[in-house]
């Protein structure tokens, strides 16, 4: 599994390589008198669970959130901002975890996504526990206080509000951020489909991005792990059936370096179903697969090049979901935009024609409403497991297949089979 070192403030102040956060690095930033500042809060004690939604770290979360993120660390005492000693935090449950990722949602406004809460292993008993806020892309977020909302910033050591001039920069930093990020998107699709080709044949064409940037994406090797891990997932929400996806025709074991980034390219470049693949450095992923052409599941004959058995599409996006996720294991990450279509620039004009699984043609083969599939955009927050994000695939597959005038998905679907014991990664 692909797991991103932390750095945060922490990690910087003390003068630590990227890792986790550790008891000792407790016990070296009270040696050290470590001070408060804009991306580092100290806390004594978490407050009881039932009053964390009206403590004021709401207020500090929307704060951080605001000023580009940052830790706040409770289980330390301190004077005049410098940390002077430890003290029990308290435990963090499971329950007190999605407390809090809970109230980050509701209780600001727009929510604050990728908030990381985790106990830091204790050796002598005296517990620490951690809240990573992200930096958002949806600043300023704002909570409600004194009968109106407000929008907490991190100044320094203090929390202070924002004024009217503040405010006016951040939503057109936050108007700005969206366009960009649109842009960075688009480009990463049209990327993706210029890398298969969309000449005379029909291509399946996905890319994700994350809302939130994130820390750089691990060695070649753990790429070719990462992208095992999400073939492996993609298999089993497909039911297990006969491997069917572009995440089976890329060569794991070639993983190239790309601007900011890794490529896998195709296991059989010109093969019918040539795929490619992509990781960057900020947690998008693209993926493309030829898919006019394929060979039919029970004849073995190839469909003509502008037509796409309906098949191909769920397994295309099962496997781009499933690499959105294991890109994302474990990481405070947030939200990822996708944009999923199906591309052909025929010179003849043909346009793509989809056929259904176990239908003969002609009562099997739709047409969307223009003769053009529309792109589609969406939204997805892969922190959940996998058992669960199997939804997110179905509900991607469910609108592809309603555009071209198909109820619902055939394999996919979020009744899973058990998931096979011997996978490892």
């Amino acid at each position: 599994m692909l797991r991103l070192m932390l750095h945060t403030s922490l990690h910087r102040a003390l003068g630590e390589d990227p890792g986790d956060l550790t008891d000792q690095m407790i016990d070296d930033a009270v040696a050290q008198g470590i001070e408060e500042g804009d991306d580092l809060d100290w806390k004594k004690a978490l407050p009881p669970e039932k009053e964390f939604r009206d403590s004021d770290i709401v207020k500090d979360i929307a704060a951080f959130a605001n000023a580009g993120g940052g830790v706040i660390v409770f289980g330390v005492t301190e004077t005049s901002k410098a940390a002077t000693g430890r003290n029990d935090a308290g435990e963090l449950t499971e329950g007190y975890e999605r407390t809090i990722r809970k109230v980050s949602m509701a209780a600001i406004t727009p929510p604050v996504f990728g908030v990381w809460a985790f106990a830091i292993p204790s050796t002598t008993g005296t517990r620490a526990v951690a809240l990573v806020i992200p930096a958002s892309p949806d600043a300023p977020h704002l909570v409600f206080r004194n009968d109106t909302f407000g929008a907490p910033l991190r100044t320094g050591a203090d929390t202070l509000w924002m004024n009217e001039r503040q405010l006016e920069v951040a939503y057109r930093s936050r108007f700005d951020g969206a366009r960009r990020g649109e842009e960075a998107l688009q480009q990463l699709y049209d990327d993706m489909a210029a890398a298969v080709g969309t000449a005379e044949r029909a291509v399946l064409v996905g890319a994700a991005r994350p809302r939130t940037r994130r820390p750089r994406v691990g060695p070649r090797y753990e790429v070719t792990s990462v992208v095992y891990q999400a073939t492996m997932v993609a298999r089993w929400w497909l039911s297990g059936t006969s491997p069917y996806g572009p995440l089976e025709n890329v060569n794991l074991y070639q993983t190239r370096p790309t601007l900011h980034g890794h490529y896998l390219p195709p296991e059989n470049p010109g093969d019918n179903r040539e795929a490619h693949a992509t990781i960057y450095e900020d947690g998008s992923v693209g993926l493309s697969w030829r898919a006019g052409g394929h060979e039919h599941e029970h004849t073995g004959k190839p469909y003509e090049p502008y037509q796409i058995p309906t098949i191909a599409i769920e397994g295309f996006v099962a496997a781009l979901i499933a690499l959105v996720h294991a890109v994302a294991s474990e990481t405070p990450i947030g939200d990822y935009e996708i944009i999923l279509g199906v591309e052909l620039d025929s010179a003849n004009g043909q346009r793509p024609e989809f056929h259904e699984r176990n239908a003969a043609p002609p009562s099997g083969v739709h047409r969307t409403i223009s003769g053009r599939f529309r792109p589609l955009h969406t939204t997805v927050d892969p922190s959940a497991n996998d058992t669960t994000f199997i939804r997110a695939a179905v509900d991607i597959a469910t609108s592809a297949l309603n555009q071209i005038g198909i109820e619902k998905p055939t394999i996919l679907d979020a009744m899973l089979p058990p998931r096979p014991r011997d996978w490892t990664w």
